[in-house]
C-alpha cells in the first residue's frame, strides 16, 4: 500500500503562504541548517504530488534543475506547460483519486505531497492523506492561502507526535484515523 504524506510549512494561524502567495515568512526558517525531515522524505518517497500554483511558485523562485522524483503537477490546463520540458516532471489534470491512482501504478510507495491548498483540499476530501506532517512556524499572517478551509480536517486525525527545534518551529504528526 502507497502511503500518502502531506508535508508543509504553516503559519501558527494556520496559513501556507501569505498575501499573494508571499513566502517569505517561512524562508527565514531554511536556513536554520535544519532540513526537518525533508531529505529523509525525499530519500524514501516514490513520487512528488503538487498543485499548478507551488510548481509556478517554484519556477518564479528560481527553483530548476532535476528532480529528485517524478513530480506530478495537478492542473486544469496543461497545455500551458508543453514547453516545459523537464526529466521527471508530468502534468496532469482530473479527478483527484484517479491522479492518485495513476501515480501509485507507476511509482509504488510513499507519494510526497507537497501542496497547495487547493490540491490538499481535494485530497482531504477524498480521504487521500494518510499522515501530515506540519511544521508550525512561530508567524501570524492574518491573511493569505489557508491550509485548511476549517480546523474540522483535524477530527479525521490523530497526532501522533510533537517536536520542538530550536528555530521555534513545533512539527505535528498527524496520522488520518480510518
Amino acid at each position: 500500500m502507497t502511503e500518502r504524506i502531506f508535508y508543509a510549512a504553516i503559519s501558527s494561524d494556520g496559513y501556507l503562504a501569505g498575501p499573494n502567495g508571499d513566502m517569505s515568512w517561512a524562508e527565514k526558517y531554511l536556513s536554520s541548517g535544519d532540513d526537518y525531515g525533508y531529505f529523509r522524505l525525499v530519500s524514501t518517497s516514490s513520487a512528488i504530488l503538487l498543485g499548478r500554483a507551488t510548481f509556478d511558485f517554484e519556477i518564479e523562485s528560481g527553483v530548476q534543475g532535476p528532480r529528485p522524483l517524478p513530480t506530478y503537477v495537478l492542473t486544469h490546463i496543461p497545455e500551458l506547460y508543453e514547453d516545459v520540458v523537464q526529466e521527471n516532471i508530468y502534468f496532469t489534470g482530473g479527478e483527484i483519486g484517479g491522479v492518485v491512482e495513476l501515480i501509485e501504478e507507476n511509482h509504488p510507495g510513499t507519494l510526497f505531497i507537497m501542496g497547495g491548498a487547493n490540491v490538499v483540499a481535494q485530497l482531504l476530501d477524498a480521504n487521500l492523506i494518510d499522515t501530515m506532517r506540519l511544521f508550525v512556524c512561530p508567524e501570524q499572517l492574518g491573511e493569505g492561502t489557508q491550509a485548511f478551509k476549517d480546523d474540522s480536517i483535524y477530527d479525521n486525525f490523530l497526532l501522533i507526535e510533537e517536536k520542538q527545534y530550536p528555530s521555534g518551529i513545533i512539527e505535528e504528526v498527524y496520522k488520518l484515523t480510518r
